[in-house]
């Protein structure tokens, strides 16, 4: 049973509708996270500022986020934030090899270098081990900017875990 309840927009105050509203249509599979942060509106409208700006940095296509995504709720084993993100990693192309890897633990093993590298540099982030190599090849994919967005990333999903689990929520 959840430790906090699920807030609905009718629980906020007028001036956090519009955020709401935009974080519930931005999910990317942290629903019943998001809506139990607005227990603190504040901190929600800021974390689905940070969602925001990094969805829309350059070269962040939603397959690579749901990769992104998948990647850290397997290595942190959140199963409710795996299921939340699945179905949108289909819907978004992320290939059943690539879900199927990481799904096992053997990602980026297998997988064609452009899928397989998302997943490599979030388990080096993860693990406090990021390659020089990791880095250049990340850079050489999407930039400065796009590198620093796929860390952020990275450590969102982190937090969102981990939030997830300390409020003991079913789901995404």
């Amino acid at each position: 049973m959840p430790r906090l309840p699920l807030v609905t927009i009718t629980d906020l105050p007028d001036r956090y509708h519009q955020s709401y509203h935009s974080a519930m249509n931005r999910d990317l599979g942290l629903i019943n996270t998001i809506q139990t942060l607005f227990g603190k509106p504040r901190l929600a409208e800021l974390l689905d500022s940070v969602q925001d700006d990094i969805l829309n940095s350059p070269g962040m296509e939603p397959w690579i986020a749901c990769t992104v995504g998948l990647t850290v709720s397997h290595e942190l084993d959140n199963h409710s934030i795996w299921e939340a993100i699945l179905p949108r990693a289909r819907s978004a192309g992320v290939r059943d090899a690539v879900i199927d890897a990481i799904a096992s633990g053997t990602a980026p093993r297998g997988l064609l270098p452009k899928e397989g590298i998302w997943a490599h540099f979030s388990k080096e982030i993860l693990s406090n081990q990021v390659k020089d190599a990791t880095w250049q090849a990340i850079t050489h994919l999407v930039g400065d900017d796009g590198a620093i967005a796929l860390a952020a990333l990275v450590c969102y999903y982190e937090m969102m875990c981990r939030l997830n689990s300390t409020f003991e929520l079913e789901s995404g």
